[in-house]
């Protein structure tokens, strides 16, 4: 099982690497058509023109070449260079649109492109040390994690589980009782933000299908983010689960607690 996921996650990767290399290579086009029409050209405003822009080309091609070098690197679990590191942070959501475009020409899933997103995101966050109470970590998690036959209101107040274990909030409450840590339900990314407001967490774990992590991840960011896409066995937003191993090892990163 364990070999199956590693290897959808190099497909993933692969595509996304894919999606950055043609967009490397139409930068090229780019500066091949304005070459063309500066060479019928002979005024002077589009030789300066064509300067500018083959200079502007330039340095994108080699930001794009770096965020290539990157991506592999983190891929196969290889620490990158500092200034790449933070080029790949300024950059990744300008980046971002133009793959999630590039997906629709290609026919890509834009979810694979989310999912590689959130997986940099991931890996970024876990190459720095931190060493956060238990107190100033915030797990949110959407209210589809709770079984929608369930009478007991936990978006509220998560203690109002009675602990029936047919879902994962007893377990968040068990990680909250074992770390220190505090979990919140939610009901939509409204509430995430309030919550996020008046809790001021130095870090936090957010659970989510793609499309509302890379929400969240884009909307907050002076705050160290682990995400963790959720499971939809019977599909979207509908008792849906959570990998509580990969919780867990988010806490015990942002604690500096060793495995």
């Amino acid at each position: 099982m364990d070999f199956e996921k590693e290897r959808e996650k190099n497909r993933e990767y692969n595509h996304f690497v894919f999606l950055l290399v043609v967009m490397f290579f139409l930068t090229i086009l780019v500066g091949m058509g304005l070459s063309f029409i500066v060479k019928w050209q002979n005024q002077s405003f589009y030789t300066v023109i064509f300067i500018t822009g083959i200079m502007v080309l330039m340095i994108f091609c080699l930001i794009l070449l770096s965020i290539i070098y990157s991506v592999i690197r983190l891929q196969y679990g290889y620490t990158i260079p500092s200034t790449f590191k933070k080029l790949l942070v300024q950059s990744r959501w300008g980046i971002y649109q133009s793959m999630v475009f590039l997906g629709k020409v290609f026919g890509k899933d834009k979810n694979i492109i989310r999912r590689v997103f959130i997986e940099l995101n991931n890996k970024l966050t876990l190459s720095q040390e931190y060493s956060i109470e238990g107190n100033k970590i915030l797990i949110l998690t959407p209210h589809c994690i709770q079984k929608s036959f369930c009478p007991h209101k936990v978006t509220t107040n998560i203690k109002n589980c009675k602990r029936c274990g047919k879902c994962n909030v007893q377990r968040l409450i068990e990680l909250e009782e074992k770390f220190g840590v505090k979990a919140r339900v939610v009901t939509g990314g409204t509430l995430a933000r309030k919550i996020v407001m008046e809790e001021k967490p130095q870090a936090i774990i957010a659970i989510a299908c793609e499309r509302d992590l890379i929400s969240g991840i884009q909307e907050i960011k002076n705050v160290p983010i682990l995400a963790v896409v959720n499971k939809r066995p019977q599909g979207p937003c509908h008792n849906t689960e959570v990998e509580m191993g990969q919780v867990q090892k988010a806490i015990k990163h942002f604690t500096n607690l060793k495995e």
